[in-house]
């Protein structure tokens, strides 16, 4: 599905549609203070049906009834931007990271086909919580390091004050290679216009990070 790791621009091209666009609802909710995860339906096509990005840590205005509520995780919105008349029986959801065990449950609720994800949830993985949506993630190496990187980095900019996050702080151990890169970024959010543009100037670095990741996976 996937072309070899290499130059970015050819791999982001090559990538289907519901990885890039799920990048992009990331480093929205990333440049806006959120909580850097983005979510998509598409149909048997690999056509975006619907989307919806985490809106969870979201003030002041906006669109959305589960805005700055515990419910609006990505998934959550995409989900909630489908219409009941669909098949949604014949689509996938996407998502940056492991769908949470609400997400999972309303994903089978509304009869959802097939779930797929990009990376395992850091969140999950430092709570012992992984694993709930009962799938396989893809494991594509280079895009789950962009995915988590994108998280952990809205985890890292919402903290106020010294103490590391939590999250972080036990992804040193689990998630060492994606930290690790994390740690080399300058402080804040992005300035990059989009997740295209930010991923290219971090493609190379993202690249070692994701073999460093394959062969601690292997060995």
């Amino acid at each position: 599905m996937f072309a070899d790791v290499g130059n970015f621009d050819a791999e982001w091209a090559a990538t289907p549609e519901a990885v890039r666009r799920c990048l992009a609802l990331a480093y929205e909710a990333l440049v806006a203070g959120g909580l850097a995860v983005g979510s998509v339906l598409t149909d048997p096509t690999g056509t975006v049906r619907a989307e919806g990005r985490n809106h969870a840590y979201d003030d002041g205005p906006g669109e959305g009834p589960l805005r700055g509520t515990p419910l609006a995780h990505a998934e959550m919105n995409a989900l909630g931007a489908a219409r009941t008349e669909w098949d949604l029986s014949a689509l996938t959801l996407w998502s940056t990271q492991e769908p949470c065990s609400m997400c999972t449950a309303a994903a089978a609720f509304t009869g959802v086909g097939t779930v797929r994800y990009l990376a395992p949830d850091p969140w999950a993985l430092a709570s012992g919580n992984d694993g709930s949506s009962g799938v396989a993630g893809m494991g594509h190496q280079p895009w789950l390091v962009a995915a988590n990187l994108m998280f952990l980095r809205s985890v890292s900019a919402a903290v106020q004050g010294a103490e590391e996050p939590a999250t972080i702080t036990r992804c040193r151990e689990l998630e060492p290679e994606t930290v690790g890169l994390q740690d080399a970024l300058p402080p804040g959010l992005p300035a990059a216009r989009n997740a295209e543009a930010w991923l290219e100037g971090l493609w190379h670095a993202i690249g070692d990070a994701a073999a460093t990741r394959r062969l601690r996976m292997e060995g």
